[in-house]
C-alpha cells in the first residue's frame, strides 16, 4: 500500500467516524438526539469494519478482502444519513438503508480472500446488489414518512410519487419474502463452501459458519421489526443487536493475529524438535503448524528425475488443490500443501525456512557424525598399526637380538668354564662379560614385553593377566577372567588397561591391594582394576590416566575412573568386542 493511499484511508475512516459520532447530537433534528447506545453501537460496528479493512489492506494487499471490510463499513454509515434534517441527504439515507447488507452478502460468499469462487456466486452477488438497490428505491417511490412515524417534522422524500402511500405496505412484503429467500439461498451457499473445503480452507471457512447464521437472523428480524409492530424494544433492535454484525471483522482480524503468530509458533515448533529430526517428524511439525494433515515432504530423487515423498512414493505433479512450494533456490526438498495457503505467503515461507534450516541441521549433523567416524575409524587403524608393528619389534627382538644375546652367553659361559685354571683374571673377566650379557637379556625381555607382551599372543588375557599379577611389586587378586579369547585390539587394549593401572598402584600407593577383573556383558569386554590405597587419582592430572583414555576410545570404548579419598581408586574400561 503506497503512503498517499493510506493517508486517504485512514483520513476517511476518521471523517466517516467523525460523523457518526457527531450526526446525531448536531444534525438539526427537533427534540432530543438518539440514545447514547445507538451511536456507540454505530461508531463499534463502522470501526469494526474500517481498521480491520485497512489492517487487511495493508498486510494482504493481493486480496480484495480488506476493500470489502472498507466498503461495508462505509455502506453502514450511509444509512445514518437520516440524522441529517434536510430532505436530500434524508432521502438518500432512506434509500441507503440496508446497503450494507449485499456488501456483507459479498463479504461472506469472498470469504476469507475476497474473491467468489464460482459463476454462481457472482450471479448471486450481483442479484443480491441489484434487488437490494432496485428494491430499495420502488419501495421510497410508494413511502411518506409523515404517514410511518417520523411525524411532521420529517423532512420530504424527494422521490415520492403522489397518492402512493397505500401501495407502501404491499411493497414491503414482497420485499421482505423477497430479501429472506436470498439470505437463505446465501446461508446455504456458505455451508456449501464450508462443507466442500478442506484442510486449511475449511477452519478458515469455519468462522464464516458462526458469523453467518447469527447475522441471517438479526438481518431477518429487522425486517419484519420494520415492517410490523412486534413490540420489540428498539434499545435491543437497533441499539445491542447491530454489534452481532462487528463479529466478522473482529473474527477476521484474530485470524490475521494468529496467522501471524503461527509463523514464529512455526519456528519454536520445530526448534523443539530434536536436534536432526526424522523426515516424518518434521512433516508431522509441518503439517500440525499448517493445519494441513495431508501435507507431504518430499525430496529430490537420487537420480534427479522427481521427487520421492517421507514414504518413499513419487510425488507427481500436485493434484486439484494442491500445489508445490520448493524449500530452497536449489529445490532439493519440496512441501506439497493445501493450494488455499498461497493465500498464506508469510506462514508459507516461514514453514519453508524452518523446514530448511531443520534439513539443514540435520545434513550438517550427518556430516560430522560422518567426520566422526572417519576419525574414529583412522585412531582405531593407527592404534592397529601402532599394535602390529609393536608386535613385529617385540618378535625381531625375541628372534634376533635376543637370541643372539642367549647364544653370547652360552658362548661365554663355555670360554669361562675353559679358561678355569689357564688365567684367573681372564676368567673373572668372563664372569664379568657373562653377567654383564644376562642382565642384558633380562632387560631386552622387559623392553619386549613393554612393547608386546608374548605372552598375550601366545596364551590370551588368562596368560597376560597372571604374568602382569607375578611381577607386580603390589599384591593383586585376580577375579573372573574369560577363558575364551577376543580381537587382538580389543586384547591389547585390555591388557595396557590392567598394565598401566597395576603401575599406578604400585607408584601412588604401594602398601595397597589390587583387585583385577575381567568380565563380558552384552558384546561389551569390562576390565576393573580397583585397589584400598589412599586415592587420589586425576584423569587430568597426568599423561598415563589420559593415554589409556583415548587408547579405549580409538576402539570405541570408554574409560571411566572413581576416586574417593581413603576408598581407593576404581578403574573400569568397557571395551566392544563385536
Amino acid at each position: 500500500m503506497s503512503p498517499r493511499l493510506r493517508a486517504a484511508l485512514i483520513a476517511g475512516a476518521i471523517a466517516a467516524t467523525a460523523f457518526t459520532v457527531l450526526a446525531p447530537y448536531y444534525g438539526g433534528w427537533p427534540g432530543p438526539p438518539a440514545p447514547p447506545i445507538f451511536v456507540i453501537t454505530q461508531t463499534v460496528v463502522l470501526l469494526a469494519y474500517l481498521l480491520v479493512g485497512l489492517a487487511a489492506w495493508q498486510f494482504r494487499p493481493a486480496e480484495r478482502i480488506g476493500l470489502l471490510f472498507t466498503v461495508t463499513g462505509y455502506a453502514w454509515m450511509l444509512g445514518w444519513l437520516t440524522d441529517l434534517h434536510a430532505a436530500l441527504p434524508f432521502t438518500i439515507g432512506y434509500i441507503c438503508n440496508t446497503l450494507y447488507q449485499p456488501f456483507l452478502a459479498h463479504l461472506a460468499l469472498a470469504w476469507p480472500y475476497g474473491r467468489l469462487r464460482s459463476r454462481f456466486d457472482r450471479a448471486l452477488v450481483a442479484a443480491n446488489y441489484a434487488w437490494n438497490i432496485g428494491s430499495n428505491i420502488v419501495v421510497t417511490l410508494f413511502w411518506n414518512p409523515r404517514f410511518t412515524g417520523c411525524g411532521s417534522g420529517c423532512p420530504a422524500n424527494l422521490l415520492m410519487l403522489p397518492g402512493s402511500t397505500q401501495l407502501n405496505g404491499a411493497g414491503n412484503l414482497i420485499v421482505t419474502v423477497v430479501s429472506t429467500c436470498l439470505t437463505v439461498t446465501i446461508v446455504a451457499r456458505i455451508a456449501r463452501h464450508w462443507m466442500s473445503a478442506r484442510g486449511y480452507a475449511r477452519r478458515a471457512l469455519t468462522w464464516m459458519i458462526w458469523f453467518s447464521l447469527p447475522v441471517a437472523v438479526y438481518l431477518e428480524l429487522l425486517e419484519i421489526v420494520s415492517d410490523y409492530d412486534t413490540g420489540l424494544s428498539g434499545v435491543v433492535v437497533y441499539g445491542v443487536c447491530p454489534l452481532i454484525l462487528a463479529a466478522g471483522p473482529i473474527a477476521y482480524g484474530v485470524r490475521m493475529l494468529l496467522t501471524r503468530n503461527a509463523a514464529g509458533a512455526l519456528g519454536a515448533a520445530l526448534v523443539n524438535l530434536e536436534p536432526g529430526p526424522d523426515p516424518d517428524l518434521l512433516r508431522d511439525a509441518l503439517a500440525k503448524a499448517l493445519s494441513d494433515p495431508s501435507l507431504r515432504l518430499a525430496f529430490r530423487a537420487a537420480d534427479g528425475d522427481g521427487y520421492l515423498d517421507t514414504h518413499g512414493l513419487p510425488a507427481g505433479p500436485p493434484p486439484a488443490g494442491r500445489m508445490h512450494t520448493p524449500l530452497g533456490p536449489a529445490g532439493d526438498a519440496i512441501l506439497i500443501h493445501d493450494a488455499e495457503l498461497r493465500h498464506e505467503p508469510e506462514l508459507v515461507r516461514a514453514a519453508a525456512a524452518a523446514a530448511r534450516l531443520a534439513l539443514e541441521h540435520a545434513r550438517l549433523q550427518a556430516e560430522v557424525r560422518d567426520q566422526l567416524e572417519q576419525v574414529r575409524a583412522s585412531r582405531a587403524r593407527i592404534v592397529e598399526a601402532g599394535d602390529t608393528a609393536r608386535r613385529r619389534i617385540e618378535r625381531d627382538l625375541h628372534d634376533g637380538a635376543q637370541q643372539r644375546l642367549v647364544t653370547l652367553s652360552l658362548a661365554l659361559a663355555m670360554a669361562r668354564r675353559q679358561a678355569e685354571g689357564v688365567s684367573p683374571a681372564l676368567q673373572e673377566l668372563l664372569e664379568s662379560a657373562s653377567k654383564e650379557a644376562g642382565e642384558a637379556i633380562a632387560e631386552l625381555r622387559e623392553l619386549a614385553r613393554g612393547i608386546h607382551p608374548a605372552v598375550l599372543t601366545e596364551s590370551g588375557l588368562a596368560g597376560a593377566i597372571q604374568s602382569l599379577a607375578e611381577r607386580s611389586p603390589v599384591p593383586v587378586v585376580i577375579g573372573a577372567v574369560p577363558a575364551g579369547r577376543f580381537p587382538a585390539p580389543v586384547e591389547a587394549t585390555a591388557y595396557f588397561v590392567m598394565s598401566e593401572a597395576l603401575a599406578n598402584v604400585a607408584k601412588h600407593a604401594p602398601r595397597a591391594t589390587a583387585r583385577v577383573t575381567i568380565s563380558q556383558r552384552t558384546e561389551q569386554l569390562v576390565v576393573e582394576v580397583s585397589d584400598d590405597g589412599p586415592g587420589g587419582a586425576r584423569p587430568e592430572a597426568g599423561s598415563g590416566l589420559r593415554g589409556l583414555a583415548d587408547r579405549v576410545a580409538s576402539v570405541g570404548g570408554t574409560l571411566r575412573v572413581e576416586d574417593a579419598a581413603d576408598r581407593g581408586t576404581r578403574i573400569e574400561a568397557a571395551i566392544p568386542c563385536r
